[in-house]
């Protein structure tokens, strides 16, 4: 029989970011922009999750028990603000920095 204490120690979890557009190899400005696109689609990705699962529940609503109550409806909606408010700011400073080298 295998040893439980080293199966548990080899297999723990680690968490590892997305990796949309890999990074590695280029200079520091097509690495900041990869960056950024990769945080940019990890948040689109979360907040579509986040729609998906308001829409879903929003229909289970009238046929059965909902999953979500109105206490975790908000925090979602509040969560998907900020995190797209975040992302706008960021799309906006991009925006204004090809705007400066422009000039």
């Amino acid at each position: 029989m295998a040893d439980s204490s080293s199966t548990a120690q080899s297999t723990s979890a680690e968490f590892k970011p997305f990796a949309w557009n890999p990074v590695d190899g280029l200079d520091h400005e097509e690495r900041r922009r990869a960056s950024f696109l990769n945080d940019a689609r990890d948040v689109i990705d979360g907040a579509h999750t986040l729609m998906q699962l308001l829409a879903w529940d929003e229909g289970r609503r009238d046929a059965a028990q909902p999953l979500l109550d109105e206490t975790h409806r908000s925090s979602i909606q509040r969560l998907l603000i900020a995190s797209l408010g975040m992302l706008h700011a960021g799309i906006e400073g991009q925006c204004e920095a090809l705007e400066t080298a422009r000039m």
